[in-house]
């Protein structure tokens, strides 16, 4: 896929986002990375909301509803221009 070379070939610019496993997602930004939990799809990734609740390397600090919003909205984001679809859960 031409956008997945591109990324390799220049770097990824925070935000970004990309199917890690069958069952994550890893978000990047500002430098923190977050694991998110979900289930691929056949032509995409189901994001479990209730997953998003602390950066990976957090001292436990936890998301507000603010910044879970704006994370999905930046994945979402992410992955659609990968051609994935994405569905919340």
């Amino acid at each position: 896929m031409v956008t997945n070379w591109l990324r390799t070939t220049f770097g990824k610019k925070d935000p970004w986002a990309s199917v890690r496993s069958r069952n994550a997602v890893v978000y990047r930004e500002n430098g923190r990375t977050m694991t998110i939990s979900g289930e691929m799809l056949t032509d995409g990734f189901e994001i479990y909301v209730s997953s998003i609740v602390t950066w990976d390397n957090s001292r436990g600090e936890l998301i507000t509803d603010a910044d879970r919003q704006r994370i999905l909205r930046n994945v979402r984001s992410s992955l659609e221009s990968q051609g994935a679809r994405v569905v919340l859960n």
